[in-house]
Parts: structure tokens; sequence; C-alpha cells
């Protein structure tokens, strides 16, 4: 007997519903199973023990039901049933089969995976293991070996999927220690001025490279032009060796000597991409792990005429010896001229425990894109890319702040009474800083004693009192107590009426963190030491407080981040040759436009629609340039007015979304669609099923964006999804992968090592699921800002995830029925939703 349960319609508003969501399959495709999969598959046969004649339509009913569907969804997909040599579903069947299955599958694990409101007991993720070292020590540790945060969670902060095992117990041990070596031992740095002058480095080596090019095309002229002696004679391997390294020096010597000839550089560095994707720089000396602090770097600069705006920029860089590429610290256009030079300032704080070395060059592409770059100018002017800035001299001065460590360490051995003996003064010392550790959590008496007693051991064995004190400090830092956020010790308890609530200090742990990502600081427990934080007038004066101050930037871009899933900005190369204007500088303030506007939301207090559809931008120079925003003079973000008929404002008008849609050469209508269900209309799809054919199958076709996901759609498993997401990809298609306006789609296929470009139409008009047309770009974005509901709502339950640690389910809906209820009543403003949240019962019970 087959077992039925009516379907309910579930959409965009669907979490608009009062009732408890259900996961039906509907019933007409009982018919599916009745036709094609009864003969194997009965209550008699059971052919691999599958019984699809007894199994409930309800998905939602229990976590084996839900996992045979989706067995069932992957085989289907896959078209491993029916069997080849058996009766093969209709597509228009297969493809509303799978249509309702895969979207039923997305509400069933939602249901599957609500856990009633518990907030799960969680450790401290990288970042706030990071920021807590830092504010209890001063002292900013390498977290790179320590567990990776986000497993199956879409937040970092979730506490199911911040694993803990027992072998990652000695990696805690290793970076405390080195933290607590590294503050305890630290000796104040005096400052210092360092002066480069640049062309002491620079102008010597370029002489150096023009002299052995030119060696080597003396040397194979010379063998070319007589017979009797061999290549190894004049230094080559044989006659083709020869032929080579002619050729390049012939390639590279150009730009060489065009330098070398430049009389600027007599006196200065040009600088400029060179061959093998180098530059020209200005390096300062490493500074190490010990001269933590605040310096700044100076630079007298100027641009040559008529460069080409993006190379008016200088770029600050540093290296790590133990990681891979450059960190990039920022950007300063240069307006100064050769004639009149001008004197930059770039800030840099040099993290205590590292070991950098910073550099001053020009601005640079991603990858290989300089190199490539390079290429293209050299064939076009036989030189290379011409310099685009000069650079007189750089410095670099500094520690000019006090190092906050000293403090820090003060802390830690507080002064010694002058009746206590040595141990009693270490047990002191070791109790006083667990306890701070331990986030307010007194540590039991006999883990004070164990510790004391290795303290004893190692000065026994020779250690002075600082030096003995690192081993059981670090024993402290890598207990449960410190690297678990400890709420209660009976999960029993939990929801109880009395205990359920957290208490004033517990309260000031679980704010910080939220907001700061790292414990509270003096104010905040002084509050809660006199039981006042929880009252709703003083916690929300704090709550200001705490989103004014600059650890605010902590949860901005942690939430952010994770909230609109921006890792993709960083996973892929979007190709110099393609789009030489979206390099590393564009790139990474098209990202941090998205957290800047965030920014201003919360200062301004606006409202959260304007992330649908805004008449500004929140931009600085680097982005100004990229979208043709004229007047824009500095590196600082600022809310700019958009200039009527440009493409910007709003999510969905920024660089940073659109080239998340993208593979770093083609736009993606499938990525873009998805994005804009998952994030703006709260409406996400389904997972693409495994064995899906892959867009790459169709590598190489001339065809434009439209069609190729035509062909993709001839496939039911690959239409089911597609016929709802691709129509709202269309309408961003004006856009190519790096982000900026186009009028033309152009593709460039590459075949026996030549390139051919092809052009196609671009056809913008499209639909919403809701059935709402658009014409185009601006259209799309009027139609999606009119479900502003839907996207309030779902950014309310992602900052319910986010801030409590434990994926949003439907037990929730009451909670973000009132943080929308509440923000509505004060213009949606975002600041309204965290003042919500802070001051609901949930957040502020266990």
């Amino acid at each position: 007997m087959i077992i039925l349960i009516v379907s309910s319609s579930l959409g965009f508003g669907q979490d608009e519903a009062n009732q408890k969501p259900q996961a039906i399959m509907p019933a007409v495709h009982a018919k599916v199973f009745e036709t094609y999969c009864y003969d194997c598959h009965d209550s008699g046969s059971q052919e691999g023990s599958i019984d699809l004649e007894s199994i409930s339509f309800d998905l939602g009913k229990d976590i084996p039901t839900a996992e045979r569907w989706q067995k069932i969804l992957n085989v289907v997909n896959s078209g491993e049933m029916p069997p080849k040599d058996e009766t093969q579903i209709s597509a228009e069947e297969k493809t509303a089969f799978l249509d309702s299955l895969s979207n039923q599958i997305v509400v069933a694990r939602k249901i599957l995976s609500d856990n009633g409101g518990v907030i799960t007991l969680r450790r401290l993720n990288r970042r706030e293991y990071q920021n807590t070292l830092e504010a209890l020590l001063g002292v900013r540790p390498n977290v790179s070996d320590l567990p990776d945060d986000q497993g199956s969670s879409d937040f970092d902060t979730a506490g199911a999927s911040l694993f803990f095992s027992s072998d990652q117990l000695e990696q805690y041990l290793a970076v405390a220690a080195q933290t607590l070596e590294i503050a305890f031992f630290h000796k104040p740095v005096s400052s210092e001025l360092v002066r480069i002058e640049a062309e002491t480095e620079n102008t010597p080596l370029f002489q150096k490279r023009v002299d052995m090019y030119q060696d080597i095309v003396d040397r194979s002229d010379a063998f070319h032009a007589q017979k009797q002696k061999p290549p190894t004679e004049f230094g080559f391997i044989d006659k083709h060796e020869a032929v080579k390294k002619r050729r390049n020096a012939k390639k590279w010597l150009p730009q060489l000597e065009e330098y070398i000839s430049l009389p600027e550089t007599k006196h200065g560095a040009a600088l400029m991409l060179t061959i093998k994707g180098g530059m020209t720089r200005v390096k300062f000396p490493p500074l190490n792990v010990r001269q933590g602090g605040d310096y700044v770097i100076r630079v007298k600069a100027a641009a040559y005429p008529n460069v080409d705006e993006r190379f008016r920029y200088l770029e600050f860089t540093a290296k790590s010896p133990t990681e891979p590429g450059y960190r990039r610290l920022g950007w300063r256009k240069i307006s100064g001229t050769l004639s009149a030079p001008q004197v930059v300032e770039f800030p840099v704080k040099h993290p205590l425990g590292e070991k950098l070395r910073y550099f001053v060059h020009q601005r640079t592409h991603q990858g290989r894109g300089d190199k490539n770059l390079w290429t293209v100018h050299q064939g076009e002017n036989g030189i290379g890319t011409p310099p685009g800035l000069w650079v007189d001299w750089a410095e670099m001065e500094g520690p000019i702040a006090k190092e906050e460590s000293s403090a820090n360490v003060k802390n830690v051995f507080f002064d010694r009474p002058k009746t206590s003996k040595e141990t009693e003064y270490a047990r002191e010392v070791i109790t006083r800083f667990a306890n701070r550790a331990f986030r307010g959590n007194p540590a039991e008496d006999e883990f004070i004693d164990k510790l004391t007693s290795q303290f004893a051991a190692n000065r026994k064995n020779g250690q002075n009192f600082k030096q003995a004190m690192v081993g059981p400090l670090s024993i402290v830092l890598s207990s449960p107590s410190f690297l678990y956020f400890i709420e209660s010790n009976n999960t029993s308890e939990l929801k109880s009426s009395n205990d359920s609530k957290l208490n004033d200090h517990q309260l000031a742990v679980r704010l910080s963190y939220f907001l700061w990502s790292s414990p509270p600081d003096t104010e905040l427990m002084q509050l809660a030491d006199k039981g006042t934080l929880s009252s709703p007038s003083v916690l929300k004066e704090q709550t200001s407080r705490l989103l004014a101050d600059s650890k605010s930037e902590r949860f901005i871009q942690g939430f952010i981040r994770q909230w609109l899933q921006m890792e993709r900005l960083e996973m892929f190369e979007y190709k110099a040759r393609l789009f030489p204007n979206f390099d590393n500088a564009s790139r990474e303030s098209s990202r941090d436009e998205i957290f800047e506007t965030f920014r201003l939301a919360i200062k301004e207090r606006t409202p959260l629609e304007s992330f649908l559809k805004s008449d500004f931008v929140v931009i600085n120079d680097v982005l100004a340039d990229y979208y043709g925003i004229e007047s824009v003079v500095g590196h600082e973000f600022r809310k700019v007015q958009v200039p009527t008929g440009l493409p910007r404002g709003g999510l969905l008008g920024s660089a940073a979304v659109l080239a998340m849609g993208s593979d770093g050469i083609r736009s993606s209508p499938v990525e873009r669609g998805a994005w804009v269900l998952r994030h703006l209309l709260n409406d996400p799809p389904p997972p693409a099923p495994p064995n899906v054919p892959q867009l790459n199958r169709l590598e190489g076709t001339q065809l434009g964006a439209r069609d190729l996901q035509r062909a993709h759609m001839e496939e039911p498993q690959c239409a089911q999804c597609h016929r709802k997401i691709d129509p709202i990809g269309y309408g961003l298609e004006h856009f190519d992968a790096g982000g900026s306006w186009r009028e033309k789609e152009l593709q460039v296929v590459r075949k026996n090592g030549k390139a051919k470009e092809y052009e196609f139409a671009i056809e913008s008009k499209g639909s919403l699921p809701d059935g709402s047309q658009f014409a185009d770009f601006f259209e799309l974005r009027d139609a999606i800002s009119k479900h502003d509901k839907a996207f309030v709502r779902g950014f309310a339950e992602s900052l319910i995830a986010y801030g409590l640690g434990r994926p949003y389910g439907f037990t929730d809906k009451d909670l973000a029925d009132e943080l929308i209820r509440d923000a509505k009543a004060n213009n949606n403003s975002v600041d309204a939703f965290l003042h919500s949240l802070i001051q609901s019962k949930t957040f502020q019970s266990k």
C-alpha cells in the first residue's frame, strides 16, 4: 500500500506561512513508481532491499525516510534508474518528478536539522581564538595550523560544525606556547627611521641585466658568424640553445635599455611591470616577531604623463616567509608629476609575533596577469608595459606607538606582595590568568594545583620564573574551559524556566563575541559585576557602544562575508587579457564596498531595503575609476551619489556580487540567478544533484549565454532547476565576469594555440519565480526590490543563525517575526535588527 499525503504549496514566500513547514512529495508522482519501478521495487520484489510501494511520501518524517528519497533523487537524476534495458521515464514526467523531489528535500533538510532552539555548546572559532589571545597577551598568534571552522554550516559560529579532536590539542598547545613566549620575553623596540633611495637597487640591477643579455646576444652572434668552433666554447649547450637564448635576450633587452636610458632612474626608480610577471619595487628590511607596533611608510613619488589610470596607484604589500603570495595592504593614487613629486603616507600596523617584509610597487594583477599584460604590451610597442610611477625615495618609521603587550603582561605578572612566597605568588598568577581566560568561570582548585605543581617542576629544572610559567599557562589556553563557551553544565537544564537565562557575565561574553568576536572589555565586565548589564536600557546602550567601536569591523566582515558567500570572490583568477582593469585593487575594493556599505547602514541607520536598490554607492577612488564615477579623490570609502543612468547602487550593481557570479572568464546566469534566489529573495534553489552534466562539456562551442543554458537544459535533470534560476541571471548579462557594463558578450575560444573572438547580442529580459517580467537590468532590480519582505526575512534568519551559533529552524519563526516587527517600527534600520536580537529572550538564554 502506498502512503500518500497531499502536498502543500511551498514557494517564494513560504516563510510567511503560519503553519509548521511540511516536506510532502505530491501524490501525483506515485504514478512514476507504478509505471516504471514496481516491477523490481514493490513490496513483493524489494530488489536491493528497496520497497517503493510502502515508502512514506512525507520526507520530513524522519532522517531514514529523507535519506531514501535522496537516493531516489540521485539514481533517477543520474539515469541509473530505470535501467537502460527498461522503459525510461518520459522527459516531461522526469522533469516534474525531479523538480518536486529536489525542492521537497530542501524543506525536509530544514525540518530535520531544526534543533528546537537549543544553542549548541561550541568552541572558539579561529577568528575568535586569535582575537582572544591578542586581547589577553597583546600578541596576534599564527592560527593557520588550527582546525578549519566552516564544515557543513553556513557560518563559522555554528557549534555543530566546530569539531575538536584529541590530536588537535598539540596544535593548540604549540600556538599558545609560542604566543606566550613572544609576549613574556618581548623587549620594547626603539623607534627608527629607515630610508631607501629607490635607485640604489633597481638601477644597478637593470644595468647588470642589460649587460647579461647583451653578452648573450654577442656570444650567439659570434657563434653563428663562424663555422669551426662548437657551441660549448661560446657558453651554449647546442645550437638550439644559442638561438633560443638570443631570441629571449632580444625580446627582453628593449625594456631594460629603455629603463636605463631614462634620466630619472639615475636618482630614483621607475615602477613598472617586467617580463616573467616581475616588477620594480622598493623593499624594506624585514620586521621580526618582536618588532610589533605602529609604523608609517612614506613615499616621494610622481606619475608619468599620459599613463593608464590604473598605473597611477602605488600598491603596498607584505610578505611572510610562511605564507604563499603577498598580503595586499592598500593603494594610494599619485597625482604628483615628475617636476613636482608628492609625498604620500601609508600606516602599517606590524603584528607582534609575525615576521614580515614590506614592499612598495606599482598596482598589480592577479596570478599570471602581469606577465600576460606585459606580453600584450610588448607585442604592441616592442618594449613592454611602460612605467607608470617614479619613486625618488621611500622610508619606514616606527614603531611610533607603544606596544600593547607590556600592559597585558603586567596584568599577568602583577606586583608580588612582599610577604608572598614564590609558589604562592605563582599559584595566584595562574589562578587570575585562568579566571580571565575562562571568561568569568572560576577554575577548579584541583586544576590550579596541578598547574602550580608543573610550574614548580619547571623551576627545579632550571627555568626562570617566566619560562616556568609558559607550560602551565599554555595548558590554560588549550583547556575546554578556554576553548569552549561554557554556559551550562547540564543540558537538561536548558529551557527550564529558572536556569535557562544567562547571568550577566555570560551575557557579556555572548554579546562581546557576537559583535566583536573577542572577550568582553572592562566596561562590560564591570556592568556584569554590578548585575546591571541585563537591564534593557543598559544593554541597548552597550550594544550601541560596541557597534560604534572599531572592533565591530570583525562582526561586519565575519557576518557579511559568510551571509553573502563572498569567498567566491577569491576562487577565480580574472584573466588580465580580458579584464585588465579588474585587478587586485579593483577586486579587493569591490569586496570592501560591501563591508563599507553595511558599516554605513549601521552608522546612518539606513533601511535594509537600500541593499536591494539605492541611489548611492560607498566607494573609494579605485572603484570610482572602475565604475566611471568622477570627482572621487582619496582612498577613503565614502557615500557617493550614483549618476543618472549608471547601473550601480544596491547589491545587484556591485562589482563584487557580479564577479562572484562568474568563473573568471564568462558570466554565469546560473550562479547569479541562484545567488539572487538564495540571498535576495530568500528562496534558495535545491543543490545540484550528483552526476548532473556540467556546462564545461560545452566548452569551446560558439554559444552565447542564453543559448549555452538552453543546450544545458536539454537534459531533464538540468531543466527542473534552471527554468527557475536562469531567467533571473539573464537580467544581469549586461555585466561581464568582472562586473563591468558591456553592450555585447565576448567569447574567446582558443584552438591550436590561437585565440578567436566571438561576439553575441545580449538579451536581458527574463522573469522572477512569481511570474514578474522584466526587460533589462533596471527592471530586474525594480522587480526584486518589490520583494523586500522576503529579503528582510532572509536577513533576519541569517542574523539569528550567526548570532546564536546554530542553524535557523522553523521553531525560530516567532523570533524572526519579532526582529522583523521591531525593525519595521524603526525604519528597518540594520541596527534595529541587532538590538532586537540582543534584547530577545532567546539571545539571553542558554
